[in-house]
């Protein structure tokens, strides 16, 4: 019985090569388990540009047996198989075959790639840069202005983005779904107290193939938040029979927690904090004033950090209490 085809082979070119990746196979043709996988065949057709036949068959010849025992040996947790093949020419037209076989030697059905259109790619992009923003990281970088020999490049770039914790590797799947057509993105997905690295590779269209850069220099961040909010404004007090009633505007950052409101009365050295917990709203009551007495309000806001920050108090209002 032979292993049954491969059905998630893809081709990515990337930098200097095309890089294949399958998942390990599973099952026989016939549906049993595949317990005797011992390789892959891996073949290649290619036709130059200016020799481009789309009618004509394609000839392939084998560019490497890999042996899966060995593979695995380097790559014990790994759950696909990935080679690269940088033996390439620009202006040719590749097409990939991965044919896998048993201890017996049967051979499964080919899975076959689409035409991969193959030229210079596009040099890295420049300087890229990442900032914490409230609960994502927003990354923004420079287009390149040249191919990868310093021939200057023509047309529109486009972008993959790809990000990793240390101690991992990059995936070979980018991080967005489709290509970035602009200078900047967010990733709305990071956790925080977090390290992560960034990279970023050029896509280059050629004819129905986008050909991938070399990747720009690493970038880490990390995702500890220790931005404050902006101290509140408009700060107000009206007296009421019952005490002191405070409004001020509410901050709109979306990582707000609440706020804290201070208190000194006149002589005091310093303010008191009349709140156990952030206040969720931009007003309170203060009960505990004493008539005739005089004090000077300020307040705070914090954000959701795990170790809160505090922003700088808001203009102090002094009001002297005379119900």
């Amino acid at each position: 019985m032979a292993p049954a085809k491969i059905k998630d082979l893809v081709a990515r070119p990337r930098g200097g090569a095309v890089v294949l990746s399958w998942s390990i196979p599973e099952k026989n043709t016939d549906g049993t388990e595949l317990s005797d996988l011992r390789g892959f065949a891996i073949l290649r057709s290619e036709q130059p540009f200016q020799q481009e036949c789309p009618d004509c068959p394609k000839r392939f010849s084998v560019l490497y047996d890999m042996d899966y025992q060995s593979y695995m040996m380097h790559r014990p947790q790994s759950l696909t198989i990935d080679y690269s093949d940088s033996g390439l020419a620009f202006k040719t037209v590749y097409t990939y075959r991965v044919i896998s076989y048993n201890a017996d030697k049967h051979l499964s059905p080919p899975a076959t790639t689409a035409d991969i259109f193959w030229d210079m790619p596009s040099s890295p992009p420049l300087s890229l840069g990442a900032e914490l923003e409230g609960k994502t990281v927003v990354l923004s970088w420079e287009a390149p202005a040249a191919l990868q020999d310093g021939t200057p490049l023509e047309g529109q770039v486009a972008y993959n983005l790809y990000r990793r914790t240390p101690g991992t590797s990059y995936s070979l799947q980018p991080m967005n779904s489709e290509p970035i057509t602009t200078l900047s993105c967010r990733d709305r997905g990071v956790t925080r107290d977090t390290d992560y690295l960034y990279t970023l590779r050029a896509l280059r269209q050629v004819r129905e193939t986008a050909v991938e850069s070399e990747a720009c220099e690493e970038l880490s961040i990390n995702t500890t938040d220790r931005t404050p909010p902006r101290s509140p404004t408009g700060l107000i007090a009206v007296p009421t029979t019952t005490g002191i009633a405070l409004k001020w505007d509410e901050n709109e950052e979306e990582d707000l927690a609440g706020y804290n409101l201070y208190r000194r009365t006149a002589g005091e050295a310093g303010s008191t904090k009349l709140t156990d917990v952030p206040l969720l709203r931009g007003g309170y009551a203060d009960g505990t004033v004493v008539k005739n007495s005089t004090y000077t309000y300020t307040v705070t806001a914090l954000d959701d950090a795990t170790e809160a920050n505090e922003s700088e108090p808001s203009g102090g209002l002094t009001i002297t209490y005379t119900y």
